[in-house]
């Protein structure tokens, strides 16, 4: 068994709100989606604290171990809310109560805008949709990646030049990522200037 990431309260919605319709015991694993971050959905075993069983509607404090941790490194933070589901069905909510996994908690210096890339201006989601189509969710973790790794390049004009380069083809984006990465003034350079001047 996965060695816990976090701890939990959970909310079970009722059959009548769209719950599941029978008890789920402990080392349930739906999927999670984290508040802010809809493109990326992992699994998360729950672990019952002080019971096996819960029913529809019930209350219940969990440990967490999810799947997918690299992609959430230093992005959780106590209070954090979640969904989780069967298929798109939510069968509750939750609230993280404390972060165990410490790879996962997000730095006390660090301002959740700037690392979430769906906190960004409306037109960078907006671009990044319209020029990646079906690679949509791919181009967004690939500059969530970048901008939650390097702090130099939290910067809307950055990640609009990244957009741009990238040329609406997934392969030039990670080329362009690199570059970012390399010398974020080369890839400004190479954005906003006219090269027939």
């Amino acid at each position: 068994m996965k060695e816990t990431d976090f701890i939990a309260a959970l909310d079970f919605l009722t059959t009548e709100q769209g719950g599941r319709t029978g008890y789920a015991q402990s080392g349930y694993r739906p999927h999670i989606e984290f508040d802010k971050y809809p493109e990326y959905l992992t699994s998360g075993q729950q672990t019952f604290i002080g019971q096996d069983i819960v029913q529809p509607g019930d209350k219940v404090m969990a440990e967490i171990a999810i799947l997918s941790t690299k992609y959430f490194e230093q992005r959780l933070f106590e209070n954090m809310r979640f969904k989780f589901c069967e298929g798109s069905r939510a069968v509750g909510f939750g609230k993280i109560i404390e972060i165990v996994n410490p790879d996962l908690k997000l730095k006390s210096d660090t301002d959740q805008k700037t690392i979430n890339l769906n906190l960004y201006p409306t037109d960078i989601l907006k671009r990044l949709e319209s020029d990646y189509g079906k690679n949509y969710g791919e181009a967004i973790r690939k500059i969530q990646m970048l901008i939650i790794s390097n702090k130099e390049l939290r910067s809307n004009r950055i990640i609009r030049a990244i957009i741009y380069l990238g040329n609406n083809d997934i392969v030039q984006l990670e080329k362009i990522i690199e570059l970012a990465m390399i010398d974020w003034r080369d890839l400004l350079m190479q954005a906003e200037y006219d090269k027939n001047v």
